[in-house]
């Protein structure tokens, strides 16, 4: 038998991860799958659940026959607010709706009517009204627009927990889902809001677990641990939670750029929650400032109109230097028709208006130009939603992982426009696969000592002037 490992399933949005960890938490083998979006009943694009949890049954199959390694435990990580309703049998009976969803305004109407006012209600919650982000608003939504479909659900899991049913057959809640922008808990209270029990909700919801704990199940005459599951950026949080680190505000970045700050104890204010700031449970029950924005999918689809526009692909992006006279020049004579208005952003992060302002790429000399600029806004973007997530004491050190800290001209420009703030990377290639390894550390690897795990290389400042930029909008 090969040496011992765990396998960890990280189910993003774009990408779908399988891992191996050894027992030093080094990734020893690693695939990366998209899948093909479905329809709902209602047309509107979704997760094919069905064909990934197939690709997993046959992967952990497939490994747990191989004589390379000896799978000891696995655990999921997985993006919040998507639910899975499933009946008796643990079948799902629905999609796993899209948070994208549109939300009738008059079920949302309806809602704050009867358990505004609707400020209050968003202060005791922790967060902005999202729409179907706040996934305890589906169930309502269900309830009374598919009362059929409604009718058969007999458990509603977090993503998270139903691909670890999927494997375990045990269903559970756990924490860093129910508290993560959903409407469901009342932070004010430390538990569920009283409308979920008015409406006699928390009866579809299974018992709450810890993230730590495990079950024991028996694949292939194979017996390991298998994990809760947890929510990809809580996940992403816990290597830092474990470690000697103290006061850092940390980073993760994707799809979402989300920062997240454990230091913080204070309140929300009303102009915070609408510019997407919010508070998060990790995996004790801890609250956490959290301030969000759309930045990776805002810098795929702005590269894309500049690839287009100069007649090149958008990987062109990632084969020239950063030019630090360009970008000093674009900062300090910043012209409104050249920026890079948000256009991912409705409804979330700082910027959440809809932007009809649109760049002019005929402005910009080439590729190069065009994408230094961009750099420049999205380095802004950046600074304002860390901001938020610093709270009223601030805060003098982010330490960043994920995508968007291996575009080493991003990082050099953010590190730029924040330069009284110390921008670390670490050696984390996926910090939610690691956090979710981490989480079973007692149950699987105890003997290995992990206290020097994570590595943080600073990002110097450029030796030029941008901190003073400020996108026009």
């Amino acid at each position: 038998m090969g040496p011992s490992v765990i396998a960890i399933f990280d189910i993003g949005r774009t990408n779908k991860k399988f891992c191996l960890l050894n027992r030093n938490y080094e990734i020893v083998h690693e695939e990366i799958r998209q899948f093909s979006e479905i329809e709902d009943e209602d047309g509107f694009l979704c997760e094919d659940l069905e064909e990934i949890t197939k690709w997993m049954r046959k992967t952990l199959h497939d490994w747990l026959k191989s004589r390379d390694y000896t799978i000891r435990a696995i655990n999921f990580s997985a993006y919040g607010a998507g639910l899975v309703h499933v009946n008796k049998s643990g079948k799902p009976v629905a999609p796993i709706y899209n948070y994208w969803k549109p939300l009738p305004q008059h079920i949302k109407d309806e809602f704050f009517e009867k358990y505004g006012p609707k400020e209050k209600f968003l202060k005791e919650t922790a967060t902005g009204d999202l729409n179907m982000l706040n996934s305890g608003m589906q169930l309502f939504w269900l309830r009374n627009e598919k009362p059929e479909v409604f009718k058969k659900v007999h458990s509603s899991l977090y993503l998270p927990q139903y691909l670890s049913a999927f494997i375990s057959g045990k269903n559970f809640s756990e924490l860093t889902s129910l508290g993560l922008h959903s409407m469901i808990w009342d932070f004010s209270k430390d538990r569920s809001h009283d409308w979920v029990y008015k409406e006699k909700l928390y009866n579809k919801f299974p018992p709450v677990i810890s993230a730590t704990a495990s079950e024991k199940v028996r694949i292939k005459n194979r017996e390991l641990k298998c994990g809760i599951g947890i929510q990809d950026s809580l996940a992403s949080l816990y290597p830092y939670q474990i470690s000697n680190e103290r006061t850092y505000v940390a980073l993760t970045s994707g799809c979402w750029s989300i920062a997240m700050n454990p230091f913080d104890e204070s309140e929300i204010t009303e102009d915070e929650l609408s510019q997407d700031v919010f508070k998060a449970l990790d995996s004790s029950g801890k609250a956490i400032r959290t301030a969000r924005i759309f930045l990776g999918r805002e810098h795929d689809y702005q590269t894309k109109q500049i690839a287009q526009h100069f007649g090149k692909d958008p990987s062109y992006a990632f084969e020239f230097d950063l030019n630090e006279k360009t970008l000093e020049r674009l900062a300090q004579f910043p012209n409104p028709n050249r920026a890079f208005y948000p256009k991912n952003f409705v409804g979330t992060g700082p910027f959440p208006s809809a932007y009809e302002k649109t760049v002019d790429l005929s402005l910009f000399s080439d590729f190069e130009e065009a994408y230094h600029q961009l750099l420049l806004d999205l380095a802004y973007m950046q600074k304002v939603s860390l901001e938020l997530s610093f709270g009223p004491k601030g805060m003098d050190k982010v330490f960043m992982a994920g995508g968007f800290s291996l575009n080493e001209k991003y990082t050099k420009t953010l590190a730029s426009i924040i330069p009284d703030i110390q921008l670390f990377k670490n050696n984390i290639k996926w910090s939610a696969v690691l956090g979710a390894a981490l989480l079973l550390h007692n149950q699987w690897n105890k003997q290995t000592e992990i206290d020097n795990l994570l590595n943080f290389t600073e990002v110097e400042p450029l030796d030029i002037d941008i901190s003073g930029y400020k996108s026009p909008f």
